[in-house]
């Protein structure tokens, strides 16, 4: 099983209104989400790339960039308990 597979995700409401406003920016939205479960950050710089990797091992804060046909966009996946990634928080650069 990959990390954030059993994960609940979230959509902030920046997300969400652009999402209702663009079924292109929602299917954009999953692809990005899809991405980020194959450990696939986008375009996450190459130093953050390997502090995610890192950060996978003690189930620390694992972030991911994604171009959209609207905005960038933010995943962050977070651990609870340091057992599992329990989050992933779909997100506006700005509502961090």
């Amino acid at each position: 099983m990959r990390p954030f597979d059993s994960a609940n995700i979230y959509i902030t409401k920046g997300i969400s209104s652009i999402m209702n406003d663009s079924s292109l920016f929602g299917r954009e939205v999953i692809t990005s989400i899809n991405r980020f479960k194959r450990l696939d950050y986008g375009e996450t710089s190459p130093e953050d790339i390997l502090v995610n990797n890192d950060a996978l091992n003690y189930k620390d804060r694992v972030i991911g960039v994604y171009c959209t046909s609207e905005t960038n966009i933010w995943i962050i996946a977070e651990s609870e308990d340091g057992n599992e990634y329990t989050v992933l928080t779909v997100l506006l650069p700005d509502e961090y």
